[in-house]
């Protein structure tokens, strides 16, 4: 799951089938205020033995020590202009790409990283992003191109289990989501997803 806050965090990393929680930080700037986050999240994901990634901000991530740092196209090129790569790297943390184009999944063979994503494979409203739905079509593609060594996460619209089962079936070996948690009922949910994935 990616959530933006610390509430969900704490009631995800409490559920049985959640090993790793994404962290997506909007619309602050504030320095201060996301270490301070990073930290808070980092502690209730040790408590409940879950692996927590920060999504862009490596820095707070690294010094949390957090298991892995996700940054899109934008955020890479700045990473690596600021030493970010090398220090994820030396710290031990995990990294993981996004990826929406060849061009863009090309660049990526060069950072070796921990996992390349790629998205929206559906229609999504929780993020803009300049790409129309890739479709599973592109999740076969991707996956063959990428090979069995580096892990493929789906992203984008996987809002259910049949969703996660279709993108699992294609050849993704990993999902990340936003809505299909956000349910009345948060452990059949889970439950379900997990299941899908298996």
């Amino acid at each position: 799951p990616i959530v933006d806050n610390f509430e969900w965090m704490d009631r995800l990393t409490k559920l049985d089938g959640i090993t790793d929680i994404q962290l997506r930080i909007k619309g602050e700037t504030d320095e201060d205020k996301i270490r301070t986050l990073v930290q808070k999240c980092q502690k209730i994901c040790q408590r409940d033995g879950v692996r927590l990634w920060i999504n862009d901000f490596w820095k707070a991530a690294v010094e949390a020590k957090c298991f892995g740092v996700h940054v899109g196209q934008e955020d890479l090129a700045r990473c690596a202009d600021e030493g970010g790569l090398e220090k994820i790297k030396s710290s031990g943390l995990a990294l993981g790409i996004s990826t929406y184009s060849y061009a863009e999944l090309a660049a990526v063979f060069g950072v070796n990283p921990s996992y390349i994503s790629l998205g929206p494979v559906f229609g999504t409203k929780s993020k803009n992003v300049a790409f129309d739905p890739q479709g599973l079509s592109t999740v076969r593609k991707w996956k063959e191109l990428i090979g069995p060594d580096i892990p493929l996460v789906a992203i984008g619209g996987i809002n259910d289990a049949e969703r996660a089962k279709e993108v699992k079936d294609a050849g993704a070996d990993c999902v990340a989501f936003i809505g299909a948690v956000k349910k009345d009922d948060l452990a059949s949910a889970v439950n379900d997803l997990e299941i899908a994935m298996n």
